[in-house]
């Protein structure tokens, strides 16, 4: 029995990713602030980098103005119009 070719790209499983960081964070709470041991420092160290990831972008990388306002319009539209495509297809 012949198996099938694996596809060359892999899927992502995001919410396995946000798992594995929900559980980082969930270990940095309840983290002592003397605690000075190596998975201690390396914890602290990948939450500063998730704080840095998630701070807002600075001003050169964010959306103009119109950009912004493009998207929310084409996102509330194609949201009504895909609502009225399925009930036409009805």
């Amino acid at each position: 029995m012949q198996q099938r070719p694996r596809s060359p790209h892999a899927p992502i499983r995001w919410l396995h990713q946000l798992g594995g960081v929900m559980a980082q964070v969930s270990r940095a709470e309840r983290l002592h602030p003397r605690d000075d041991s190596l998975q201690a420092r390396r914890l602290r160290q990948r939450m500063a980098l998730a704080q840095r990831l998630l701070d807002p972008l600075p001003a050169p990388l964010q959306a103009a103005p119109w950009q912004e306002r493009w998207l929310w319009a084409a996102l509330r539209w194609g949201g009504v119009g895909l609502l009225l495509a399925l009930w036409l297809r009805r």
